[in-house]
């Protein structure tokens, strides 16, 4: 397993929320995301069931307290869950097979991009960035109005979600 980042966020926890509720959340607005044509390229073709299955288990756990390291099997069961594919041809070419003569030529510089666990890279090949995290958080959030949602559980699930950006597209640093 490849190595995680040391925890730089306080561990998160609400103890008191309805665990079938959760649940509902998350398969909202994870219909939303499969639905929505700027992100659904990420997913594969896995049954959503076999997808948000792993996905409730990493929110709870997260809620619940525990530190990222506590969660790597998790982490790894969604990454694979949701966006690992069983057709990839390695010889594929994409856009960010290049990046790096950008540097060369004086362009960008080059992201360092790392994972928070092994099945990470199956989504952080597919080039996520902070315009798709926002539609994730868009979609959060209509999820929970939807299932009419206080506004008081409604901003600290949002305000968790947000804090998960520069893990979930690679920007943490890498632990020592």
């Amino acid at each position: 397993m490849m190595a995680t980042h040391s925890a730089t966020q306080p561990p998160f926890s609400i103890p008191d929320i309805d665990l079938s509720l959760l649940d509902r959340i998350v398969d909202k607005c994870f219909e939303k995301m499969r639905d929505d044509y700027r992100v659904n390229r990420f997913f594969n073709g896995n049954p959503p069931t076999e997808q948000t299955k792993p996905l409730k288990a990493l929110v709870r756990k997260v809620l619940s307290g525990a530190k990222v390291s506590e969660h790597l099997d998790v982490l790894d069961d969604f990454f694979t869950a949701a966006f690992a594919r069983s057709n990839a041809k390695p010889s594929l070419v994409t856009g960010n097979d290049f990046a790096f003569l950008l540097d060369v030529i004086g362009g960008q510089d080059i992201q360092v991009i790392t994972p928070l666990c092994m099945c990470h890279s199956f989504l952080l090949k597919l080039g996520p960035d902070d315009d798709h995290y926002d539609i994730l958080l868009e979609h959060l959030s209509a999820a929970m109005d939807e299932l009419k949602i206080g506004k008081a559980m409604s901003e600290q699930l949002l305000d968790i979600a947000a804090s998960g950006r520069e893990g979930a597209l690679g920007r943490l640093p890498p632990s020592s």
